[in-house]
């Protein structure tokens, strides 16, 4: 059996250097040994909480935005006017005959054939 494994299902935070006792203080000893198993002798960013709710955040724009309501949006969700524009962009891009990238028109669809 590995010596290692053994010392480490029996290590506690007050055995842990202190640079290492405040991350397992934030995800507990058994936390910072996966983290090690994960990521060991490398460098990891830890985002801030905001940025863990930015897909979502933008997902909930893509789909209130109902074509006027970007500074709205903007204000809802405490970011710029121009990162609602990015969000939304292609839906505001039009493709030849002017309907909106997405959305399918009549003549697509094939209905308007012989309707004259």
């Amino acid at each position: 059996m590995d010596k290692g494994v053994d010392l480490l299902g029996s290590l506690t935070i007050n055995e842990l250097q202190e640079q290492h006792q405040m991350i397992a203080d934030a995800v507990g000893v058994d936390g910072l040994i996966r983290l090690c198993e994960c990521f060991g002798g490398s460098s990891i960013y830890i985002p801030q909480k905001k940025e863990l709710l930015k897909n979502k955040i933008y997902g909930m724009i893509y789909r209130e935005y109902d074509g006027s309501n970007i500074k709205q949006l903007a204000v809802k969700y405490e970011v710029s006017e121009a990162t609602v524009y990015n969000v939304v962009r292609d839906r505001l891009t039009t493709k030849k005959g002017g309907n909106v990238l997405g959305q399918t028109s009549f003549a697509d669809m094939g209905w308007m054939e012989g309707a004259l």
